[in-house]
Protein backbone atom coordinates (compact mmCIF):
# COMPACT_ATOMS: atom_id res chain seq x y z
CA UNK A 1 0.00 0.00 0.00
CA UNK A 2 1.38 3.65 -0.76
CA UNK A 3 1.92 6.43 0.96
CA UNK A 4 -1.09 7.71 -0.75
CA UNK A 5 -3.76 5.55 0.01
CA UNK A 6 -3.47 6.19 3.71
CA UNK A 7 -4.22 9.93 3.82
CA UNK A 8 -6.59 11.01 5.78
CA UNK A 9 -7.68 14.85 5.66
CA UNK A 10 -7.69 16.74 8.61
CA UNK A 11 -10.40 16.55 10.90
CA UNK A 12 -12.27 13.39 9.48
CA UNK A 13 -12.57 9.98 10.60
CA UNK A 14 -10.51 7.55 8.44
CA UNK A 15 -13.97 5.33 7.81
CA UNK A 16 -13.04 5.16 3.99
CA UNK A 17 -10.03 4.50 2.56
CA UNK A 18 -10.52 7.39 0.21
CA UNK A 19 -11.56 10.93 1.09
CA UNK A 20 -13.39 11.11 -1.66
CA UNK A 21 -15.75 8.42 -1.38
CA UNK A 22 -16.58 9.70 2.30
CA UNK A 23 -17.57 12.97 0.96
CA UNK A 24 -19.75 11.16 -1.98
CA UNK A 25 -21.63 9.05 0.94
CA UNK A 26 -22.35 12.43 2.59
CA UNK A 27 -23.33 13.97 -0.14
CA UNK A 28 -25.36 11.00 -1.30
CA UNK A 29 -26.90 11.02 2.30
CA UNK A 30 -27.89 15.14 2.18
CA UNK A 31 -29.49 14.55 -1.43
CA UNK A 32 -31.82 11.52 -0.23
CA UNK A 33 -32.71 13.46 2.75
CA UNK A 34 -33.34 16.83 0.10
CA UNK A 35 -35.48 14.95 -2.44
CA UNK A 36 -37.47 13.93 0.61
CA UNK A 37 -38.18 17.05 1.65
CA UNK A 38 -39.07 18.97 -1.53
CA UNK A 39 -41.47 16.29 -2.25
CA UNK A 40 -43.09 16.46 1.23
CA UNK A 41 -43.60 19.63 0.34
CA UNK A 42 -44.78 19.07 -3.55
CA UNK A 43 -47.29 16.61 -1.33
CA UNK A 44 -48.62 19.46 0.20
CA UNK A 45 -49.05 22.20 -2.58
CA UNK A 46 -50.13 19.28 -5.94
CA UNK A 47 -51.22 16.31 -3.43
CA UNK A 48 -51.01 12.99 -4.90
CA UNK A 49 -48.89 14.69 -8.19
CA UNK A 50 -45.86 14.93 -5.98
CA UNK A 51 -45.32 11.07 -6.61
CA UNK A 52 -44.12 11.78 -10.03
CA UNK A 53 -41.34 14.21 -8.91
CA UNK A 54 -40.72 11.78 -6.01
CA UNK A 55 -39.80 8.82 -8.26
CA UNK A 56 -37.52 11.23 -10.63
CA UNK A 57 -35.60 12.34 -6.99
CA UNK A 58 -35.31 8.21 -6.14
CA UNK A 59 -33.67 7.89 -9.95
CA UNK A 60 -31.68 10.39 -9.15
CA UNK A 61 -30.16 9.43 -5.95
CA UNK A 62 -30.33 5.79 -7.15
CA UNK A 63 -28.10 7.32 -9.98
CA UNK A 64 -25.83 9.62 -7.77
CA UNK A 65 -24.76 6.80 -5.28
CA UNK A 66 -23.90 4.74 -8.14
CA UNK A 67 -22.15 7.37 -9.64
CA UNK A 68 -23.67 7.94 -13.10
CA UNK A 69 -22.16 10.66 -15.02
CA UNK A 70 -25.52 12.08 -15.98
CA UNK A 71 -26.54 12.36 -12.20
CA UNK A 72 -23.84 14.61 -11.21
CA UNK A 73 -25.15 17.99 -12.72
CA UNK A 74 -29.22 17.43 -11.26
CA UNK A 75 -27.72 16.99 -7.37
CA UNK A 76 -26.42 20.23 -6.54
CA UNK A 77 -29.53 21.73 -9.02
CA UNK A 78 -31.62 20.02 -6.48
CA UNK A 79 -30.05 21.33 -3.67
CA UNK A 80 -29.83 24.57 -5.00
CA UNK A 81 -33.47 24.37 -5.21
CA UNK A 82 -33.84 23.30 -1.29
CA UNK A 83 -31.65 26.05 -0.40
CA UNK A 84 -33.91 28.56 -2.30
CA UNK A 85 -37.02 27.32 -0.55
CA UNK A 86 -34.78 27.66 3.01
CA UNK A 87 -34.09 31.36 2.01
CA UNK A 88 -38.08 32.32 0.99
CA UNK A 89 -38.98 30.32 4.49
CA UNK A 90 -36.54 32.46 5.99
CA UNK A 91 -37.08 35.52 5.10
CA UNK A 92 -40.91 35.23 6.32
CA UNK A 93 -39.50 34.22 9.20
CA UNK A 94 -36.76 37.15 9.26
CA UNK A 95 -40.06 39.24 8.89
CA UNK A 96 -42.34 37.22 11.81
CA UNK A 97 -39.06 37.90 13.85
CA UNK A 98 -39.30 41.79 13.12
CA UNK A 99 -43.07 41.93 13.95
CA UNK A 100 -42.79 40.94 17.55
CA UNK A 101 -42.64 36.46 17.27
CA UNK A 102 -39.04 36.02 18.92
CA UNK A 103 -39.84 32.96 19.01
CA UNK A 104 -39.31 32.97 15.08
CA UNK A 105 -35.85 33.27 15.67
CA UNK A 106 -35.16 29.59 16.42
CA UNK A 107 -36.32 28.71 12.16
CA UNK A 108 -33.61 31.80 11.20
CA UNK A 109 -31.09 29.91 13.27
CA UNK A 110 -31.73 26.32 11.65
CA UNK A 111 -32.79 27.49 8.33
CA UNK A 112 -29.26 30.06 8.19
CA UNK A 113 -27.05 26.98 8.80
CA UNK A 114 -29.41 24.41 6.62
CA UNK A 115 -28.59 27.22 3.49
CA UNK A 116 -25.14 27.29 4.44
CA UNK A 117 -24.76 23.72 4.66
CA UNK A 118 -26.08 23.32 1.11
CA UNK A 119 -24.52 25.79 -0.97
CA UNK A 120 -21.27 24.34 0.74
CA UNK A 121 -22.52 20.84 -1.06
CA UNK A 122 -22.69 23.10 -3.90
CA UNK A 123 -19.69 24.42 -4.10
CA UNK A 124 -18.36 20.38 -3.77
CA UNK A 125 -19.74 19.59 -7.54
CA UNK A 126 -17.05 22.43 -8.68
CA UNK A 127 -13.98 21.46 -7.19
CA UNK A 128 -12.19 19.54 -9.84
CA UNK A 129 -10.50 16.57 -7.04
CA UNK A 130 -14.60 15.92 -6.25
CA UNK A 131 -15.22 15.38 -9.94
CA UNK A 132 -12.65 13.72 -10.89
CA UNK A 133 -13.06 11.43 -7.75
CA UNK A 134 -16.62 10.91 -8.55
CA UNK A 135 -16.04 9.85 -11.85
CA UNK A 136 -13.73 6.95 -10.60
CA UNK A 137 -10.51 8.44 -11.89
CA UNK A 138 -7.93 8.49 -9.31
CA UNK A 139 -5.55 11.47 -8.35
CA UNK A 140 -2.83 9.23 -7.17
CA UNK A 141 -1.29 6.91 -9.85
CA UNK A 142 0.24 3.77 -8.24
CA UNK A 143 3.59 4.40 -10.42
CA UNK A 144 4.45 7.26 -8.43
CA UNK A 145 7.72 6.54 -6.71
CA UNK A 146 7.63 9.30 -4.03
CA UNK A 147 11.07 9.93 -1.93
CA UNK A 148 11.55 9.27 1.89
CA UNK A 149 9.44 12.14 3.50
CA UNK A 150 7.43 12.91 0.79
CA UNK A 151 4.02 13.05 -0.24
CA UNK A 152 0.81 13.95 -3.04
CA UNK A 153 -0.44 17.52 -2.42
CA UNK A 154 -2.44 20.09 -4.22
CA UNK A 155 -1.17 23.17 -5.12
CA UNK A 156 -3.34 25.74 -2.89
CA UNK A 157 -4.59 28.18 -6.25
CA UNK A 158 -4.34 25.60 -9.48
CA UNK A 159 -4.76 22.61 -7.42
CA UNK A 160 -2.14 20.50 -9.44
CA UNK A 161 -0.89 17.91 -7.85
CA UNK A 162 2.50 18.05 -6.61
CA UNK A 163 5.07 15.47 -4.59
CA UNK A 164 6.22 17.53 -1.96
CA UNK A 165 8.70 16.99 1.49
CA UNK A 166 6.31 19.06 3.99
CA UNK A 167 9.34 19.34 6.42
CA UNK A 168 11.31 21.44 3.71
CA UNK A 169 8.23 23.41 2.62
CA UNK A 170 8.72 27.11 3.21
CA UNK A 171 7.00 30.34 2.34
CA UNK A 172 9.76 31.01 -0.79
CA UNK A 173 8.67 27.52 -2.32
CA UNK A 174 6.36 28.25 -5.03
CA UNK A 175 4.14 25.68 -7.44
CA UNK A 176 6.37 24.81 -11.10
CA UNK A 177 2.82 25.43 -13.06
CA UNK A 178 1.30 28.74 -11.51
CA UNK A 179 4.04 30.26 -9.92
CA UNK A 180 2.12 30.37 -6.53
CA UNK A 181 3.61 29.95 -3.28
CA UNK A 182 2.40 26.81 -1.81
CA UNK A 183 2.62 27.94 1.70
CA UNK A 184 0.75 31.05 2.69
CA UNK A 185 2.34 33.15 5.34
CA UNK A 186 0.85 33.17 9.00
CA UNK A 187 -1.00 36.36 10.30
CA UNK A 188 1.10 36.59 13.39
CA UNK A 189 4.94 37.06 11.31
Amino acid sequence: MSDADEMILAGSTPTHSNPIDALHSRTSFVLAIDCLIITYFLYFAVGQLAFIPGVFFLFVWSSYKNRSAWAYWFVPLIIAVLALAFCLIMVANVYSMLTGNLSAIIFVLILGYAIFSSIRFIRIHFHPVYRMGYSGHSMYNENVNLGRGEMLAACPTCLAVLAVNPLLLSPEDRCPHCDSPLVTRSEEE
